[in-house]
């Protein structure tokens, strides 16, 4: 089966220096759930967790081109390829979104996944319905918890879910970074 992606109006990408934050579109997504690749996609792109990301975003709706707070490629602007995933878990509810993210191992260590947080995170809370952005991460992932703490998250107690953090307009990184 050959899925043929349309690809998304540039009004609706964020751009960072190094990378674009495309929306996902309905036959992309299709591609992930059903396990097919494309060809902008990175060798190793993608990865288990962006097949299960798929589905949960299809199911939650959050897969709509035009909404600020869909899911997202993580692309590469130098090379054009699809190196991970980005988006929210949640609608807002009580002012809450939650960030889920994934970056291809070929490809971590750069900052990659920090700088799609802080843009995600920022477009995120300029939407009036969003006052935090929040994520979870398990107590041995010392990465993401790096991660987090990089882009200006803080930990919060959440029992049973691992650990919390929490982002806040207020604790936005400079845009610089």
């Amino acid at each position: 089966m050959t899925v043929t992606p349309e690809r998304s109006a540039p009004s609706t990408g964020i751009i960072t220096e190094r990378l674009q934050l495309d929306p996902i579109s309905a036959p992309e997504v299709d591609a992930l759930i059903i396990q097919t690749r494309l060809p902008d996609w990175a060798a190793d792109f993608p990865q288990p967790t962006d097949h299960d990301a798929a589905r949960q975003f299809f199911e939650q709706g959050l897969t709509r081109v035009a909404d600020p707070l869909t899911t997202r490629f993580i692309r590469e602007r130098d090379t054009a390829e699809v190196v991970g995933t980005i988006g929210f878990l949640i609608l807002p509810e009580e002012g809450d979104v939650e960030v889920s993210y994934s970056v291809v191992p070929s490809r971590r260590g750069r900052g990659y996944a920090t700088e799609a947080l802080i843009a995600l995170a920022r477009q995120a809370l300029e939407q009036p319905a969003v006052s935090r952005v929040i994520a979870h991460t398990e107590e041995e992932n010392t990465a993401s918890q790096a991660l987090l703490l990089t882009a200006g998250f803080l930990p919060v107690e959440v029992p049973g879910l691992g650990l919390g953090f929490v982002l806040r307009r207020a604790q936005l990184p400079d845009a610089s970074r």
